[in-house]
């Protein structure tokens, strides 16, 4: 009576019936294939979401200096995704000012930066603490991984920030505090064009030591941790005071959290 039902409704014969038994039809043979795909991925959507079940979802928009673009990021993205797969994250790479004006204007969940006193709107905690180093190109003569007094050094080519930036009026700050000789300067604001200058050419940079974790073997750029004074930089999480980060913001705010003290706590093992 349901097949006959079904056959009214579907307009086409799926059985045929004999005095010998029934067979199905060709439309009856298509119709069963059709079917037993469609209770297939019924069942395989009734797994999906059986292992959705207590699983971390939602978004986050996280905003990320270059600094963290090289040995940070990558690993953190990859491991958080394999293991949280129903999270949205966006991240966008700015400079700590712009990321700090886009933490207080809701533009971003969070941003881990050097801080910057006290700002209104803005809560801060403690992350690490990294050292800056002076970076070269591979065929110097200066000892890989050596520790260097930049006054004690001929004048040397120096990329620096574009003059305003935050981290360049620290450098200068350091610069004549330590009566460095330096010849000429460029200025540059990314990351990674100043690695690529440095690899190519006789220009310098002071650079984070958490950007040049990938050159500590060497072989395209020399490190070379600044002493007399050591020069460090910290890094902060900041979030709005205001606002309390959802769950998973919360989440992958921890692991860039623990990624970048593991980056910082290599620098100091190494320099």
């Amino acid at each position: 009576m349901q097949i006959k039902e079904l056959e009214d409704h579907l307009g086409v014969e799926l059985l045929t019936r004999t005095s010998a038994g029934v067979h199905p039809t060709p439309a009856g043979e298509r119709f069963y294939q059709r079917a037993v795909s469609i209770l297939h991925d019924l069942s395989d959507a009734e797994e999906d979401m059986r292992k959705m079940q207590g699983q971390l979802s939602g978004s986050a928009v996280v905003g990320l200096m270059p600094t963290f673009s090289r040995a940070v990021l990558p690993p953190v993205l990859k491991d958080f995704k394999d293991e949280h797969p129903l999270v949205d994250v966006q991240v966008f790479e700015a400079y700590s000012g712009v990321l700090t004006k886009a933490v207080i204007a809701g533009e971003a969940d969070f941003a881990i930066v050097p801080p910057d006193g006290t700002i209104e709107g803005i809560s801060m905690k403690h992350v690490a603490t990294d050292r800056e180093v002076l970076v070269t190109r591979s065929d110097t003569n200066l000892g890989h991984l050596d520790p260097i007094c930049l006054k004690d050094i001929d004048p040397i080519k120096l990329i620096l920030p574009r003059s305003g930036n935050s981290r360049r009026t620290r450098l200068d700050a350091y610069l004549n505090r330590i009566g460095a000789k330096v010849d000429s300067i460029i200025e540059i604001d990314g990351m990674m064009g100043t690695l690529d200058m440095i690899a190519q050419s006789d220009w310098m940079a002071i650079l984070p030591g958490a950007l040049c974790v990938p050159d500590l073997d060497g072989a395209l750029r020399k490190l070379h941790p600044l002493v007399d004074p050591v020069l460090t930089v910290d890094y902060v999480l900041i979030q709005s005071d205001v606002r309390v980060l959802n769950p998973a913001a919360d989440a992958i705010a921890e692991t860039f959290v623990r990624q970048v003290q593991k980056i910082c706590g290599e620098v100091e093992q190494r320099f």
